[in-house]
């Protein structure tokens, strides 16, 4: 019985705003048409000393008073209009609480009560009793109409009585099970529009999530491709200012490759904001086949870079766009924080190809410079690359001297 009157559930049915002005209307409606019929009934001749208007007509108003609040104070319209009411009306003025107007009313308690009582418990001890209530009375009313029939006819109106209790009995259970249907319907909206707001509040989530990651990978991209270019540029410029007057033609070749390397670095921000536009974040990006060039380059800056290929070079085509990219941002930010934040020389880089993973490696022996402490952005945006196609990541000092760098990404998916 608990379940059915939902007396652990937690929901709470709120009333919309305009009820009360709707259902003054309704009410009003049906307080007319009950006087309407006690009235039409009044005209009758031999139905004038059973209607009391005196005392019909203000009872209706109060019933309808009742039903106007129905939805602000469900439990107790039903046990004052539905119950109380219902009892006493229908003892005094039988005819009148007969009404259709005043059924209605009557019906319109239950229901209300069932559908939108915030009190469920409440609510069961109150329908218990009135249900209760109603039952005796309509009892008592018809053994007292089947013993009046009986001595003025000498016959028994059972079947009449049955009737009239089974329509009762429908009228009102209808009313119960109606008001319980609404109740479970607006529980079910209430859950329906709780799960679109989180639904929406997840997606929006979401959303910012990405729009975050784009923020990142671009960061990283401009991060890495700059600094690297912007480094170069400065020792190549440097160099050409010291050997302008009296090694020009050296100058001369130092501002060429300058010229290279800002060139390169427009494309490669060409590069990123065109994926920007594009949706397509690998389009055009350097990959593994440019290492020969990055190579190069650090060795203009000063360092020595060994590159060792272990494995079957032509695995390099079992690699993504994204995969490659991400394996030459890895290393060429590497480079970087070997030439600026250490007194390394040289730097040992391999690259490996096994069957269901890529890895590189950037091995240094220098010391930390003071004085060089950088963001950790740069490394921070190494671990958020691998980290988003599936690798792992191993970052710090070597137990003797210097610096390793190792990155793993499983190819096709596949991880070690």
């Amino acid at each position: 019985m608990r379940d059915f009157f939902g007396v652990d559930d937690g929901f709470t049915r709120t009333v919309p705003r305009g009820a009360l002005r709707t259902d003054v209307g309704l009410a009003a409606a049906l307080v007319a048409l009950s006087i309407t019929g006690l009235l039409g009934y009044w005209s009758i001749p031999d139905f004038q000393a059973e209607m009391h208007l005196a005392w019909s007509i203000p009872l209706t108003l109060l019933a309808g008073a009742m039903i106007a609040v129905r939805r602000l104070f469900p439990v107790g319209v039903l046990l004052l209009c539905t119950g109380v009411h219902f009892v006493v009306l229908g003892s005094l003025i039988p005819l009148a609480a007969s009404q259709p107007g005043m059924q209605v009313l009557y019906f319109l308690g239950l229901y209300s009560a069932m559908a939108w009582a915030r009190n469920r418990e409440a609510l069961m001890l109150a329908t218990i009793v009135v249900l209760l209530a109603m039952t005796v009375w309509v009892s008592l009313a018809f053994s007292v109409f089947g013993a009046l029939r009986i001595a003025e006819m000498g016959a028994s109106p059972l079947l009449l009585v049955i009737s009239q209790i089974f329509i009762n009995v429908a009228y009102f259970g209808a009313a119960t099970w109606l008001g319980r249907n609404a109740w479970l319907k607006a529980r079910s909206e209430a859950e329906l529009a709780a799960s679109r707001v989180i639904v929406d509040h997840q997606a929006r989530q979401l959303a910012d999530q990405a729009v975050l990651g784009e923020r990142l990978r671009i960061a990283r991209e401009l991060h890495d491709s700059l600094a690297h270019h912007v480094a170069l540029i400065g020792v190549q410029t440097a160099s050409a200012r010291r050997s302008m007057d009296r090694k020009p033609v050296e100058a001369k070749e130092a501002l060429l490759a300058a010229e290279r390397s800002a060139r390169q670095s427009v494309q490669e921000l060409r590069t990123v904001l065109g994926s920007l536009r594009s949706g397509d974040e690998d389009a055009a990006a350097p990959g593994l086949e440019s290492l020969p060039a990055l190579v190069e380059d650090n060795a203009t800056l000063g360092m020595a870079v060994h590159l060792t290929v272990v494995g079957d070079p032509s695995q390099l085509d079992s690699l993504t766009p994204t995969q490659s990219t991400t394996l030459y941002r890895v290393i060429q930010e590497a480079l970087t924080n070997v030439r600026t934040h250490s007194t390394a020389t040289a730097a040992r880089l391999t690259v490996r190809f096994g069957e269901d993973l890529a890895e590189a490696e950037i091995i240094d022996d220098g010391r930390p410079l003071r004085g060089t402490g950088g963001s950790g952005l740069g490394q921070l945006g190494i671990r958020e690359r691998v980290s988003a196609l599936g690798g792992t990541t191993d970052i710090g000092s070597r137990p003797a001297r210097g610096y390793r760098v190792l990155v793993r990404l499983p190819v096709h998916g596949r991880s070690r």
